[in-house]
């Protein structure tokens, strides 16, 4: 989910998301419950960088399509996931990419949920792979 749709969402809800000295808080967190509050902290990352006025588009693009990438190795119906089949099923280094290198970077980072953001889990590395992973995506995407 784009953080600026989030913060949208808890502005509607008379709870903005502010930074305090670079830190994420919620202004009237009583008028939230506890789940959102939990989601908001799976997101806390990509929020800050979006208020901070760091995020891109293009960040955009590529967490989105981690994010789609993610639903699909979990089991989550979507849309895409046909398309994600295809393309796994002809660029196994895409596949090797995500299983036997994204995955295990996030883990050795703390990530124990296929179903968690893993924003609070990212490093350089993960965000080098996330990038490359994209690119092939897009690269068999806009070729087939």
């Amino acid at each position: 989910m784009h953080p600026k749709q989030i913060c949208e969402d808890f502005k509607s809800m008379d709870a903005r998301l502010m930074l305090d000295n670079g830190d994420l808080y919620i202004e009237n967190p009583e008028k939230i419950c506890t789940e959102l509050e939990e989601f908001v902290k799976s997101y806390k990352p990509r929020i800050i960088q979006f208020l901070q006025g760091q995020y891109t588009d293009k960040d955009h693009s590529i967490n989105q399509t981690i994010e789609k990438i993610m639903n699909y190795f979990a089991g989550i119906e979507q849309a895409m996931n046909k398309k994600i089949e295809d393309w796994l099923n002809h660029d196994g280094e895409a596949l090797d990419m995500i299983v036997n290198q994204l995955f295990i970077e996030l883990w050795n980072n703390g990530w124990t949920d296929i179903r968690t953001p893993i924003d609070d889990y990212e490093s350089q590395k993960t965000n080098t792979l996330c990038s490359n992973i994209f690119q092939r995506a897009m690269s068999y995407f806009k070729g087939s």
